[in-house]
């Protein structure tokens, strides 16, 4: 079971993730916010504006967000929609067909799907005769068709669920059994199963767009991606403490077994680390609203509604990074890029799904978003040359003498660190290591035996080993989160 692992709980309100759930501002502003009294620091994306008395407004899509001028900075920056035309514009300049693929590889690159179909139409304009354009069309006709129900897998769901009454909900290509009120969101006007529906087809869209892109054409599966839903943490961890008790400790999975990803709303689990020092907050202050009898009490009121919003906007934005692992996990296995019924090597398939997810702290959406979190993890081992080097990751045993979970979170960012420097310089000796390693699968090898070739159809792909790791830790050194390219 591929699980994504880990508590942390990193706040970054990320208005490009929530494409799915809301329409973009205007205009784009970063708003650095460090929460009074706490370590907790948090980054908003929206349309700031400083109001009377200095106060600051952060109109985000699930509500508007009020804080002191004194705990916050505000960084101006090109909305999507402007950063899409300037280089849109560009491309347009060139105005051939590989100038405009080169443009829709942007726009799935940084979340924006529907500005990708409108450069690949463009493209079909140019030269609709070009083998490229032309399966990027068959594509897209076939991402936009709805894959045929499946009459037994309801039932053979709610087998799995041993039990546990679910509901059912369906979009062109997942079939979803979840428990959460189906009452609509106020300000998105979905369901909460919609729009976890609905990020679950950005994910899809993205990662067969992303590949194709990239001239790897996958396989569609022919029936709907099976998923489960929790509302509440306690009742997901009743379920999969019965599959594994090691489950407890991630905050989603894909059981390639069953061909399920499980999930839960990530804002109702209270064992987030910062959570339950944002609520405490919270309910001190509304206590001290209700107590207080003077012109301050309204200030208290609409802080305490801010903090509320917060951890909403927290929970959302997490439940993005968790899926899109999980999704990426799902789909590897069922478009054939990876096996699902063999395990090859955890690097990679840990890696891949690290470098697919949207990261929680991001500044926008996107394939390949630089990861703080992993990217942290990755600087923090990179000097132990014993425990960061291609062969002790390669043989995974960056994963096998991990002691415990922050060990695992290391092998993690370390993964995702290879898999980056692989897909964005190295993508066709990548695909060709899946493609040998899938054919090799599982064997009667002892684990030393299979580590040995595992690395040499790695050495055999790749070349020099010494060479290619001086190469990744260049690659590395020049990597920077997005937010580090704004405050530059």
């Amino acid at each position: 079971m591929f699980a994504s692992v880990g508590r942390r709980l990193w706040v970054g309100a990320v208005l490009g993730l929530l494409g799915a759930l809301a329409t973009s501002p205007a205009r784009a502003d970063f708003v650095l916010y460090h929460l009074p009294g706490t370590s907790l620091a948090l980054v908003l994306r929206g349309e700031a504006s400083v109001n009377p008395g200095r106060t600051i407004t952060c109109r985000h899509p699930l509500g508007n967000l009020h804080f002191d001028h004194t705990d916050v900075q505000i960084i101006q920056s090109p909305s999507p929609a402007e950063q899409y035309q300037r280089v849109k514009g560009e491309k347009n300049r060139v105005g051939t067909v590989d100038a405009m693929l080169e443009l829709a590889a942007w726009c799935v690159d940084n979340g924006e799907l529907r500005w990708a179909r409108e450069a690949l139409s463009e493209g079909y304009k140019l030269a609709p005769e070009d083998p490229r354009i032309q399966k990027m069309v068959l594509l897209n006709r076939y991402l936009t068709s709805a894959v045929p129900e499946d009459p037994e897998a309801e039932s053979e769901m709610r087998e799995f669920l041993k039990g546990k009454e679910m509901k059912v909900a369906r979009s062109r290509h997942f079939l979803l059994m979840h428990d959460t009120d189906d009452r609509p969101d106020p300000r998105t006007r979905r369901t909460p199963a919609e729009q976890r529906l609905e990020l679950l087809e950005q994910v899809y869209d993205s990662f067969y767009m992303n590949f194709a892109l990239r001239g790897k054409y996958l396989r569609i599966p022919k029936e709907p991606l099976r998923v489960v839903l929790f509302n509440d943490h306690a009742d997901y961890l009743t379920f999969v403490t019965r599959l594994d008790p090691d489950l407890k400790k991630a905050a989603g999975f894909y059981d390639p077994e069953h061909n399920v990803a499980i999930f839960y709303r990530q804002q109702t689990d209270e064992g987030l680390e910062g959570h339950n020092q944002l609520a405490d907050i919270m309910r001190d202050l509304q206590e001290s609203a209700k107590r207080a009898r003077s012109s301050s009490s309204a200030a208290l009121i609409r802080f305490a509604k801010t903090l509320e919003l917060l951890l909403r906007i927290t929970g959302e934005n997490l439940d993005i990074e968790v899926v899109s692992h999980e999704a990426t996990h799902q789909l590897a296995a069922n478009s054939g890029l990876l096996p699902r019924d063999k395990f090859i090597a955890r690097w990679a398939h840990e890696g891949l799904a690290a470098y697919y997810e949207s990261p929680s702290e991001a500044t926008w959406a996107g394939i390949g978003a630089v990861n703080e979190q992993r990217l942290e993890y990755y600087r923090a081992l990179a000097p132990d040359r014993e425990h960061s080097n291609l062969e002790f990751i390669v043989t995974d045993r960056i994963f096998l003498q991990a002691a415990n979970n922050e060990g695992t979170l290391h092998a993690y960012g370390q993964a995702w660190a290879l898999t980056h420097f692989l897909m964005d310089r190295h993508f066709e000796q990548l695909m060709s290591f899946y493609a040998r390693m899938s054919e090799e699968g599982e064997s009667e090898m002892l684990v030393s035996e299979w580590q040995e070739r595992v690395l040499e159809i790695f050495r055999d792909e790749f070349g020099d080993l010494e060479l290619l790791e001086d190469d990744w830790r260049r690659y590395m050194r020049s990597l920077k989160t997005d937010m580090q390219v704004l405050m530059q």
